[in-house]
């Protein structure tokens, strides 16, 4: 079969995305498909016609009708999937909650507090962080908030609420129930607009602050997340933390799923988080790990590539040179 592989166009986490390719191409070599690679950028034309496969970046179905599978970094670095619908909740594994069954709970809790203790040792998360430091404890107790930007495809496609939108709900929420809501910007690419609305609403209102510190430290300081569709989101679940979703994202089924008229009822959620929801949240980050998505990572690649092989060979088949 002749296979038209679609590289990420070159930007900052590229070198990422280029492990995972060249997982990709391994794989696809050993069943013995004729790959050809090009560079993919949302400003390109479409690619060339004389393939029978073709395998695109950041993409969805819905956005690229003769692509055959969609692959895409999410919510850490060098976590990756490969779907034939596409990534996130459009993904066709997680468009209803998965089997946990079969989840060892044991394990599943010493893989988080694995990620966790990596976490603080070096304060990396999937986008660049200041050094670790401790929360001013005068803060708490406080429900965190990540901003997104408001021209992520995560919101723009699967949230109902913008940005702003979601700002101003959550400032007005914290203000009635005298619960405080801190508001972290995205780091290294704040929107003009967002900034302001969120430093407007901290200098008015008693129970709402901005904070720019690691994104690690200000999880494991808060009571709970909120958030639309952020990656922060899922980083929380494996700190352990309740998390609330405003929008539509892949790992949904481990939140509360929230309207923006039941901020009380997940803030309940939140204060009533019990360690058996804890736990269904340490199998689900397991079974997303080893089960859903592939670590494109020197430690993990004999893994995620005997992983990635089973899928290609039952999503694409084996070419008749190999049989």
């Amino acid at each position: 079969m002749k296979v038209l592989l679609r590289h990420f166009f070159p930007c900052p986490p590229v070198a990422r995305w280029r492990r995972f390719e060249a997982m990709l191409k391994d794989c696809l070599a050993q069943l013995g498909h004729e790959v050809s690679e090009l560079e993919f950028a949302p400003e390109l034309p479409p690619g060339p016609s004389g393939f029978d496969f073709r395998i695109y970046p950041h993409k969805t179905r819905q956005e690229v009708p003769d692509g055959d599978l969609f692959y895409k970094e999410l919510h850490m670095q060098s976590l990756f999937t490969i779907d034939h619908l596409g990534w996130g909740p459009d993904h066709s594994g997680l468009q209803a909650p998965p089997d946990l069954n079969g989840i060892d709970a044991a394990r599943a809790e010493r893989f988080c507090d694995q990620l966790r203790q990596e976490f603080f040792a070096t304060g990396r998360s999937k986008h660049r962080q200041p050094p670790l430091r401790t929360i001013d404890p005068a803060l708490a107790p406080y429900l965190l908030a990540p901003l997104q930007l408001p021209t992520d495809d995560a919101v723009m496609r699967h949230a109902t609420l913008s940005v702003l939108d979601y700002v101003n709900l959550l400032a007005d929420w914290a203000e009635r129930a005298r619960v405080r809501v801190v508001f972290k910007l995205h780091p290294g690419a704040e929107t003009p607009e967002i900034a302001e609305a969120v430093r407007r609403r901290a200098a008015m209102g008693r129970y709402v602050a901005v904070v720019d510190e690691n994104i690690h430290a200000l999880i494991a300081g808060a009571t709970g997340v909120v958030v639309l569709t952020s990656g922060v989101g899922f980083e929380s679940l494996i700190h352990g933390k309740p998390v609330v979703t405003l929008g539509q994202c892949d790992y949904r089924w481990a939140t509360f799923r929230a309207r923006a008229e039941e901020l009380d009822a997940a803030f309940a959620y939140v204060s009533d988080y019990s360690p058996a929801q804890r736990q269904v949240a340490y199998n689900f980050i397991y079974f997303y790990y080893h089960h859903h998505a592939y670590l494109a990572t020197e430690a993990a690649a004999r893994a995620s590539t005997a992983r990635l092989l089973g899928y290609l060979q039952k999503t694409m088949g084996v070419a008749e040179s190999v049989k």
